[in-house]
């Protein structure tokens, strides 16, 4: 057994209580000090265990940081599956100081992946399963006395093993006519599903999989403690401790004043009664007090009660994208005039209004909603989902710049960081619980619902979120019930709604708006927000197909590319996207799917990340990210997609993108005009083969004759040296084993310009305290973690993570045939970590916008009044489609022989047409999407009395999803020479059905299998 002695272990601990002493409370940072075996020892939760030669680690920390972003792509959106999996642990030694002594101790962790085990002193405390939600626990009882010499002991087992989808390339096992799927896979999990918690293992948790979220383990959020009197104000952690901390909320809403509600629930584990007052201060973001208030009440001991106070602020500041106005609400307890206890909220004052023909309204104007959804992993190449929170302030930062307003987290709660970063920048949030993305039962479903419950509580506070999202799927009634349940029970004056994507009439009777998916619109009858649109995959490495050194991207044979796009094709597809399926005026906006690059669910087996994002896996931007910027911002701009350095005797299509309405955009080539262009889709001008010649490319946007915004590109010369820059938003590097710095590496011409198409190896070398953590490169697996990256498109990033040791650090870099580049920076040591964050998350404040609207006072959500059902067809409620071709597929009418059953090829209608299927409607699919993998490809709602009729290919296998929901007739239909077996399903009552994937294998298929075909009469 080792020896622990207090003095050595715990003097950097003592420091922070010693920094905390003298507050009513004290919260202090518990991330450094761990330490950690990626393996499973026997009695590692003892006291006694010889962790010693454990390694040292502070939190945020996950024990995949280096073997993610490393694989191919697999097949049928699998996500990534060659990461470490298994039960690790974490340890830590910490006195209980002399002012700890008749305290009260609670520890916090912001959430653990995906079970954390804590126990403490060798007393299990509980066990977290939920992987994406805080919880904390009370370790008062089992500390050691204090002032005592041997030191208390924290263990943290973190199980990570996750469920993996079936291998739709597996060969067919003898006697089965189709291979395992998703689907067979999730019902015998159903059917194996414990009913009791405790036996809920880690691979049976629905979105514990890389389908839906990066299995990244280990304690990769904060970690704190919480110090306080045992007459205390309670924390927002209710899982284990079953508490709900205070809320504040607005009442009613004016341009005038805002009537205010501050509820603070107190506990008093005294051993005697007191009469406890409680006093709270509104302040507004210049620290000015705009409302004080108190209450008093007797609380006999180990009772609880809540403290309720009503007040009015006088010509309130509201927030709103634009002006994200936050106050803090500072509520203090008081006994005999002596104040015991703090905490601190925030509080954002908004009135909202989803109407289901108009829009989405705030503070009463009209806003439409756009930007992305995100894992809220947030990964990163090298450093997994472990960051310091500045990193997710950078993610969410980035999206503003681009002038998103609007995030959707999926399909999983974002985490305290991101929601913080969005109140901050003025970022409205959908924010779910977790699901995978389909109903379950159970433990699972006692482990979902609890985890809604506990996310509703955590963060009602923040005014950013808006949506409380119930599941990425339907759900029965019962359980629809349950969540909104939750929803109107903990936060029901947060001026948020209720939804589910993918709904139904039974779910929808919860709802209060629907989610959509590519445009569509389940529910037509309710306001609908988008929750994820468009699809499509294109690396940032690859400019266009005149750009060397790949000249476009090629096929492999042999792997699938759903999508093989270049990355200006992804970037003018941006526009038909955005315009067909959030441009209508009743729609409310939503989210682009995703952000950033991520490991989950891509569709692309030649690259190893699923490259959605209109920026990549480190945050580097795709032209797609331009394009969305020019669509969603108001100030004038004007953006050439790509770059001008191409070789010699190129012609091309040069794609420009300017906003504000502009009626022409003048493309002049070094100063002399190539001619104007007009609009195409609103935002898009084209100027056809453009001879390339060196020097400069320039685009000016005009409306009426005035310019607007003008954009210009350069040749660059051949690449001489490198370049590294150290990302200048971060903050300090601190030496506690968990900060990190961001270098960006270019090569350069002669000039200083980036070479845009230089792309090739470059070595590096890091001296001092900091570790090598690296970048990625987006088609080649195995670059994770290496002293070597390529540069794609003349830039790369790369990240260092601090070391608990301060220190000078240096990186050089080395390119054959370049100058060489070297950097330095300092590892510092620092006390008051949260400063120096706090410091880069500021946002500046803008004007204050019209709020005349708000004449006469407003509750924070208006409701609208549903909209009259509406059909999209004869016998059609509502459609979508999720495939790569979703910008042209469409409803159609009136099925006649002859009619094309595509809408990509001709595909007559056969002349012996079933009567049945005479004058339905029908979705006129894309045939080249018959290889595509979504478990929603398709969902159509439909009135009572319908029946509905899909067509399959006879020459593929069956999937599941039609076999298990629809019965097969003797009818057949002979489209592009290939029968297809009808397949119906008749309804009583109006229901909504989802379809999967056409085929669940990809194996020794035919020739260009024909896409099914769905029919509604």
């Amino acid at each position: 057994m080792k020896k622990l002695t207090v003095p050595v272990l715990a003097l950097a601990f003592l420091t922070l209580v010693a920094q905390a002493a003298g507050s009513p409370r004290a919260t202090i940072d518990f991330n450094p000090g761990w330490r950690f075996t990626k393996s499973d020892p026997a009695g590692a939760a003892n006291p006694a265990h010889d962790d010693s030669a454990w390694e040292r680690v502070s939190a945020p920390h996950t024990f995949n940081d280096t073997d993610t972003f490393d694989n191919w792509s697999l097949a049928g959106h699998r996500g990534e599956w060659e990461q470490w999996s298994g039960r690790a642990w974490y340890r830590k030694t910490f006195p209980t100081p002399g002012a700890w002594r008749g305290k009260k101790v609670f520890i916090e962790f912001e959430a653990v992946r995906q079970i954390g085990e804590v126990w403490l002193n060798g007393k299990k405390l509980g066990a977290s399963k939920t992987g994406f939600s805080p919880f904390g626990f009370d370790l008062t009882p089992h500390l050691r006395p204090a002032g005592d010499s041997e030191p208390n002991v924290l263990a943290v087992m973190s199980d990570n093993r996750f469920m993996k989808d079936p291998d739709p390339n597996a060969r067919l096992a003898p006697g089965r006519d189709r291979p395992g799927s998703l689907h067979d896979m999730l019902v015998k999990m159903e059917r194996d599903m414990p009913a009791s918690l405790d036996e809920l293992r880690a691979d049976q948790i629905p979105w514990n999989n890389p389908h839906w979220h990066p299995a990244h383990g280990g304690i990769y959020r904060n970690v704190r403690l919480h110090v306080t009197d045992p007459l205390h104000i309670t924390l927002p952690l209710y899982s284990f401790l079953e508490t709900e901390g205070p809320y504040a909320y607005a009442l009613e809403i004016s341009a005038k004043n805002a009537r205010v509600g501050i509820d603070v629930p107190v506990r008093n584990d005294r051993a005697d009664g007191e009469n406890a007052t409680v006093f709270v201060e509104i302040l507004d973001a210049r620290d000015r007090s705009v409302y004080r208030g108190n209450v008093t009440a007797y609380l006999a001991p180990g009772r609880s009660a809540t403290l309720q106070l009503r007040g009015d602020i006088a010509n309130p500041l509201l927030w709103e994208p634009g002006h994200p106005h936050l106050y803090r609400v500072v509520c203090t307890l008081a006994v005999d005039d002596k104040n015991i206890d703090r905490a601190e909220i925030p509080l954002g004052i908004r009135t909202v209004r989803w109407t289901p023909d108009e829009g989405f309204f705030i503070n009463g104007r009209h806003l439409k909603l756009r930007g992305w959804g995100q894992k809220p992993t947030n990964e990163w190449p090298g450093l997994g989902a472990a960051q310091p929170d500045w990193l997710h302030f950078h993610t969410m930062a980035l999206m503003r710049e681009a002038g998103a307003n609007f995030v959707r987290w999926g399909h999983a709660a974002g985490g305290p960081a991101s929601i913080e970063a969005g109140d901050r920048l003025g970022i409205i949030a959908l924010q779910p619980g977790a699901d995978g993305e389909k109903d379950t039962t159970g433990a699972a479903w006692q482990l979902r619902s609890a985890l809604f419950r506990d996310i509703i509580i955590y963060f009602r506070n923040n005014p950013g979120i808006l949506i409380w999202e119930g599941g990425n799927q339907k759900v029965t009634r019962e359980h629809a019930a349950e969540l909104r349940g939750h929803m109107d029970k903990y936060d029901p004056h947060g001026g948020r709604v209720y939804a589910h994507r993918r709904a139904d009439e039974i779910t929808a009777e919860f709802m209060d708006i629907g989610v959509g998916t590519e445009g569509g619109r389940e529910i037509a009858r309710l306001p609908v927000v988008e929750g994820e649109y468009n699809r499509e995959e294109s690396p940032r490495r690859v400019w266009d197909d005149q750009s060397p050194p790949s000249f476009g991207y090629a096929a492999v044979p042999g792997k699938t590319q759903t999508y093989r796009l270049n990355s200006e094709q992804f970037a003018v597809n941006q526009i038909s996207h955005y315009l067909k399926k959030l441009g209508p005026a009743a729609h409310s906006g939503g989210a682009n799917w995703i952000f950033s690059d991520s490991t989950s669910g891509g569709r692309v087996e030649t690259e190893v990340a699923r490259a959605s994002g209109e920026v990549d896996g480190v945050r580097l931007p795709k032209e797609a990210y331009y394009v969305c910027q020019v669509m969603w911002r108001d100030d004038p701009r004007a953006h050439i997609i790509g770059h001008w350095t191409y070789p010699a005797g190129t012609k091309k299509t040069i794609h420009v993108v300017a906003n504000n309405n502009v009626d022409s955009v003048e493309l002049l080539l070094n100063g002399k005009s190539l001619g104007r262009a007009a609009p195409e889709q609103t935002y898009l001008f084209t100027f056809p083969d453009i001879a390339f010649e060196p020097g400069t490319l320039t685009a000016i946007s005009y409306r009426d004759g005035k310019k607007l915004a003008s954009h210009t590109l350069r040749t660059a010369g051949p690449a001489v040296a490198l370049r590294m820059t150290l990302l200048d938003n971060a903050p300090d590097f601190i030496a506690d084993g968990s900060s990190v710095a961001l270098v960006d590496v270019e090569a350069i011409d002669a000039d200083g310009n980036r070479c845009p198409t230089w792309q090739d190896r470059v070595d590096f070398e890091l001296a001092g305290p900091a570790l090598w953590r690296g970048g990625y490169n987006s088609g080649k697996p195995g670059s994770i973690n290496n002293t070597w990256l390529d540069l794609e498109c003349g830039i790369n990033r790369v990240a260092l993570r601090s070391t608990p040791n301060p220190g000078k650090v240096t990186l050089t870099a080395r390119a054959s045939g370049l100058q060489n580049a070297t950097l330095t920076l300092a590892a510092v040591t620092q006390t008051a970590k949260s400063a120096s964050e706090k410091q880069a998350c500021q946002f500046a404040p803008q004007k204050t916008p019209d709020w005349s609207a708000l004449a006469t006072p407003r509750p924070p959500l208006v409701k609208a009044a549903a909209a009259a059902e509406k059909m999209s067809g004869r016998h059609t409620k509502t459609y979508s489609y999720s495939g790569p071709a979703s910008a042209i597929v469409h409803l159609e009418i009136d099925a006649r022989p002859g009619k094309n059953a595509y809408v990509d090829i001709d595909s007559p209608l056969p002349a012996d047409l079933p009567a049945a299927l005479v004058s339905a409607d029908w979705i006129q699919a894309a045939n080249g999407d018959a290889l595509y993998s979504a478990v929603d490809f398709v969902e159509i709602s439909v009135p009572a009395n319908t029946t509905i009729t899909v067509a399959h290919d006879d020459r593929l296998p069956r999937p599941a999803w039609l076999t298990g929901q629809f019965a097969k007739t003797p009818q057949k239909i002979n489209v592009l020479g290939r029968p297809m077996t009808l397949f119906t399903r008749s309804t009583k009552t109006g229901e909504s059905v989802t379809m999967g994937d056409n085929v669940e294998t990809k194996r020794d298929l035919p020739d260009q299998p024909n896409m099914y075909l769905v029919f509604v009469r």
